[in-house]
């Protein structure tokens, strides 16, 4: 496989370079808030069908908890691959995508980079940072991600800025879509549906495509990476011409 490492943020990054460019010379770009190692060995089939359809791949290794989570220093990685893509090659617009933490650092990055982003989709990503909280052992890795605590601390500090179904409202304009297990019980389908309601009352489309197993983990299934469905999905978004996105869309 056609790989080109550097270092981006301080993470160890990987470029997946796309397999042939459209017929005005661009190429499409998946920004991925997936550990690198996993696109590289456990997906790999998953990573050549992006690379196939004429997407660069930008993805990086998590140094650390401050790294992912939706915290600022994986939301700078996630603005320092999109550079670095852009030197390398002429990209359009970026798909951002993710798995659980990663679901979730996509999204907040997307967050705060409106019009960025053609569109995000996620694999069983985390929603609903206060229940997640109490989840055996999530707590001392949020505490290091965002500097603080205590639930009550996440509560008033964190979730406004970063907590997904907190910013449905200011998401509306972007077309969403998650792969879910049914059968997850770190992040469950009920918080998935949570943000889907938030984001509908806004005004905005987000789409929940239902799956067998449970948590999609680099050691764990891999239902929820349908690379056909997904590539799909970001090809409908980049033909989106006039900026709407509702139910006329393929696929939703």
């Amino acid at each position: 496989m056609n790989v080109e490492r550097t270092v981006v943020n301080d993470c160890k990054a990987l470029f997946f370079p796309a397999h042939e460019a459209a017929t005005d010379g661009s190429v499409g770009l998946l920004l991925a808030g997936l550990q690198s190692s996993t696109l590289l060995h456990r997906f790999s089939n998953w990573t050549e069908a992006w690379q196939s359809a004429g997407y660069a791949i930008a993805s990086y290794g998590f140094k650390d908890d401050r790294y992912t989570w939706g915290a600022d220093a994986g939301v700078a990685t996630l603005s320092g691959l999109l550079a670095e893509a852009r030197r390398r090659w002429p990209v359009r617009r970026p798909v951002v995508c993710g798995s659980s933490r990663g679901g979730l650092t996509a999204l907040v990055w997307a967050h705060r980079n409106p019009g960025v982003p053609l569109a995000w989709f996620g694999m069983n990503p985390v929603m609903n940072l206060g229940p997640f909280y109490d989840l055996t052992g999530r707590a001392p890795s949020l505490n290091a991600a965002y500097g603080i605590r205590s639930k009550a601390q996440l509560l008033r500090e964190v979730c406004p800025r970063v907590n997904p179904v907190d910013l449905a409202g200011d998401l509306t304009w972007l077309p969403l879509r998650t792969w879910q297990g049914r059968d997850d019980e770190v992040t469950p389908p009920g918080e998935l549906e949570r943000f889907a309601a938030a984001i509908r009352e806004a005004g905005g489309s987000h789409g929940i495509v239902y799956g067998p197993g449970g948590h999609a983990t680099p050691e764990g299934p891999n239902h929820q990476f349908d690379a056909e469905a997904q590539i799909s999905f970001a090809r409908a978004a980049e033909n989106c011409r006039d900026g709407t996105w509702g139910s006329g869309e393929p696929g939703l």
